[in-house]
């Protein structure tokens, strides 16, 4: 079976792409022949060509949704199947199959690893829809969404084999370089990687997250080290971005990452030729001497959505008893440990007024007048 994934821009989209491709290649060895393309370095059109001359059996997206349906047109009429995955097609697996007649299946599991295969191996065995876990599928003129059990990834984590886009490594390089190579004091090559998943907010998510599944979901520390490991020495990879929704939510799996560091690991961490990026919320570093661990895992970069310096505002986004006090508190930790931060703020959320947008503006003037902000 020919198998394509295609994906428009996402954060962590490509990284769990080709974390699919790799565990159905486990699966099923030379049963499949598996192309990977990211629309997030190319365009719709690049993928949909891809479609056209790989001639595939099953087409999977991970969607940003209006590009992901012009992609799933393009494969339909090649013939071939259509499965869309990712938090867009997990929210609304029934709306999607009542509507959308491009649109085959939806696995709708944060965790799609095991319900990927097991979907590849339906199809070329020709067994019931039915066995496949989390499938949302038509049969009979009937929509059917299978049980969705939850994927612990400490126990299945499979590390995503960078051999299928080792052609475009180049280019993710030179896009990030262009942008932030300044932040560096050598040359970078990146790359994403997730061995974690969720947020410590969790039911109380902010306003604007349109993540499916923030439930706390860690994999084993050993993965993630195996992981920088093998691209470090395969791909001359050195710097790894976390994509874990909060790397502060969870302490006990920050702990145990550090101890897990190997020692050669932490001698190139310790000379700075081994860096690591994160998402990170302000309440969550103040606390735990979370700063601290992070500096020993290498990080040297942290990603923050502040989002307001007005308390009205932050409450109304449900920050989690997150204050403009407490966003400057974590920016001065981090400035002092060297870490860098890419902060961001929003403009006009739903409650905003001209008084809220003033405080804000104040707070971040007040903030880069007492650290440096970098990016």
């Amino acid at each position: 079976m020919n198998s394509i994934r295609g994906a428009p821009p996402s954060a962590d989209g490509t990284d769990r792409i080709i974390q699919l491709a790799t565990a159905t290649r486990e699966a099923l060895g030379d049963r499949v022949d598996i192309r990977v393309v990211d629309g997030g370095i190319s365009n719709t059109q690049t993928v949909q060509q891809a479609v056209r001359a790989f001639a595939p059996d099953l087409v999977g997206i991970s969607a940003l949704y209006s590009e992901a349906l012009n992609i799933a047109e393009t494969a339909k009429a090649c013939g071939a199947k259509v499965v869309l995955g990712d938090d867009h097609a997990i929210f609304f697996p029934e709306m999607i199959l009542r509507n959308r007649p491009q649109i085959d299946y939806v696995i709708a599991n944060d965790g799609g690893e095991i319900p990927f295969v097991e979907l590849v191996r339906a199809l070329l065995d020709g067994t019931s829809m039915s066995d496949v876990s989390s499938l949302a599928y038509r049969h009979n003129g009937r929509l059917h969404i299978n049980p969705a059990p939850k994927y612990a990834l400490s126990l299945r984590n499979t590390i995503p084999d960078l051999s299928f886009i080792e052609d475009v490594l180049d280019t993710y390089a030179d896009n990030y370089r262009t942008q932030f190579g300044h932040l560096h004091g050598h040359q970078v090559r990146p790359v994403t990687v997730n061995n974690a998943r969720g947020c410590e907010n969790g039911y109380k998510r902010c306003t604007y997250c349109s993540i499916a599944d923030l439930t706390v979901n860690t994999g084993d520390p050993r993965g993630f080290w195996k992981a920088i490991d093998q691209y470090n020495r395969e791909h001359g990879i050195n710097l790894f971005f976390e994509v874990y929704d909060s790397f502060t939510a969870s302490p006990r799996y920050v702990d145990a990452l550090i101890d897990a560091t190997p020692p050669h690991l932490k001698r190139r961490i310790d000379d700075g030729e081994l860096q690591v990026m994160v998402y990170a919320r302000a309440l969550g570093l103040s606390k735990r001497n979370n700063v601290d661990k992070l500096r020993r895992l290498g990080v040297t970069r942290a990603n923050i959505g502040l989002d307001a310096a007005d308390p009205e505002m932050l409450e109304a986004q449900r920050k989690n008893k997150t204050t403009g006090e407490t966003n400057l508190e974590a920016l001065r930790m981090l400035n002092k440990a060297g870490i860098s931060v890419h902060a961001s703020y929003i403009a006009g959320a739903p409650g905003e007024r001209p008084e809220t947008l003033d405080r804000t503006i104040a707070g971040i003037r007040q903030m880069l007048g007492e650290v440096a902000l970098l990016g």
